[in-house]
């Protein structure tokens, strides 16, 4: 087992550790950040499992937000200009269930920069987010405290929902996704700030 966790340790240092905040495939075929780290994990988790299913069969797996990770959008997936989200600060942990529940909490410090004029923006992001299965291949994703949240085209949610969009929420969101990963239903309560017209 300390070998194939070894593997599976290296697997997730060379996928990138993208940032797992918001994972699926978008309708147009865009990963959200976070899918490299997400599927990385999970062969890590996996590998665990497997090494040692019954000491680890109901144990989650912590791991640390990778600080000095970035992502970059091109123009119209996030917002109508190339977006760069970058992790600079903050105290989040990832955590894996053997279920395939998916939960962060903690401190998320990003800075968001308008790769076209240079202009940028940080923020200090707080609170919890849940993605869990559903029975047909879709999920459930829940946020509480402030976070931020990028919405492909075609995803249900705030703004013109033909282009790609990015919104800061102060409050709680739930979405649903189907299983092609688009976001059909999305609710909210709290304040709504629009992150791309910040970068203007």
């Amino acid at each position: 087992m300390p070998v194939a966790l070894a593997i599976a340790v290296v697997v997730v240092l060379a996928a990138g550790w993208a940032l797992p905040r918001q994972r699926r495939r978008g309708a147009t075929g865009h990963i959200r950040p976070g899918g490299l780290l997400v599927g990385a994990a999970a062969l890590m988790l996996g590998c665990v499992v497997t090494g040692a299913p019954d000491a680890s069969a109901s144990t989650p797996v912590h791991i640390p937000a990778p600080i000095g990770h970035s992502d970059t959008f091109p123009a119209g997936t996030a917002c109508p200009f190339t977006l760069q989200a970058e992790l600079v600060g903050g105290n989040r942990v990832f955590t894996f269930f053997d279920n395939g529940r998916f939960h962060a909490t903690g401190r998320h410090i990003d800075r968001f920069t308008n790769v076209d004029t240079g202009t940028s923006t940080t923020i200090d992001q707080q609170g919890s987010f849940d993605n869990v299965s559903t029975a047909d291949g879709g999920s459930i994703l829940q946020e509480n405290g402030i976070n931020a949240f990028v919405f492909f085209p075609g995803d249900a949610g705030p703004g013109d929902t033909q282009s790609g969009r990015t919104y800061l929420f102060t409050g709680q969101f739930v979405a649903i996704s189907g299983p092609s990963g688009a976001i059909t239903t999305f609710t909210s309560a709290g304040k709504i700030q629009d992150v791309c017209a910040m970068l203007m």
